[in-house]
């Protein structure tokens, strides 16, 4: 590559990142504004729900039921991850039309809209992850995570895939209310599929060749084999779910670009 190209590529991803910096700030702005505390309610949100939600389970989990790991990290850590793909998921329907005043300037596109959501979720709910894991490392009912790439890795992959699908969300309800419609309740029947509140061995045998497809299932199951020192990988499948997340987000680019070309058709 010659110098000029490079001088050219290094450009263009400076302006880039002072779009993708704007879009987050403007939309931090937006849903937070500055009262209160302001920005930090991008972790406090997730970190609330996250934390009232695995109190609740952690005192009804059955002994044994969880596996023999720990409850409170066991579900702080399924829910804090879910809740990726809840909030990202549910935030695309109808993103574009929100900020279709935005879509005028030429440097914001909407994949930037699209990526800045995803970042704010992915960063807010992966930092009240730690705040969570760090306080009960204190209060001494949770463990530092015995794998710590992996547990990332997961976590990774996760919002790489939501990222996939919330392109999707956010392109076919641009004009399509009855798929909007589909969203939420999509969102809540994909909890107890997921894999959050679940392990594969706590699973019926004749179940697990099924849910072996389900992607989200072998991404819980990579994040419990970072977590845990005695969490097995067996049914961790990467290649399989990097296959699946970047089938998706290649579907969501074609989409997104589709409806990119409508927008300014108009």
């Amino acid at each position: 590559m010659s110098r000029k190209r490079l001088d050219i590529l290094l450009d263009g991803m400076t302006t880039q990142a002072a779009v993708l910096k704007a879009l987050c700030l403007r939309e931090l702005q937006h849903r937070f504004g500055r009262s209160n505390i302001g920005y930090l309610w991008v972790i406090a949100e997730p970190m609330l729900l996250a934390s009232v939600v695995t109190m609740l389970h952690s005192v009804v989990v059955s002994h044994g039921g969880d596996g023999g790991f720990s409850p409170y990290t066991f579900m702080l850590t399924g829910y804090s991850i879910y809740i990726i793909f809840r909030n990202t998921f549910n935030r695309a329907e109808g993103a574009l039309n929100a900020a279709a005043p935005l879509l005028f300037h030429r440097m914001i596109t909407p994949f930037d809209i699209m990526l800045s959501k995803a970042v704010i979720e992915t960063l807010g709910c992966l930092s009240a992850l730690v705040f969570l894991q760090t306080a009960g490392i204190i209060l001494g009912i949770a463990d530092v995570p015995a794998r710590p790439l992996a547990l990332l890795g997961a976590v990774f992959l996760y919002a790489w895939w939501t990222f996939g699908l919330s392109l999707l969300v956010a392109a076919y309800t641009y004009e399509g209310h009855f798929i909007g419609r589909l969203v939420h309740p999509a969102s809540y029947f994909a909890l107890p599929l997921s894999g959050a509140f679940i392990t594969m061995t706590l699973l019926p045998a004749w179940t697990r060749p099924y849910m072996e497809w389900n992607p989200m299932m072998s991404v819980f199951e990579m994040a419990r084999y970072g977590q845990f020192e005695g969490a097995s990988d067996t049914y961790v499948h990467t290649g399989y779910v990097v296959a699946v997340a970047a089938f998706t987000f290649y579907w969501g680019l074609l989409a997104i670009r589709r409806v990119r070309q409508h927008i300014h058709a108009h």
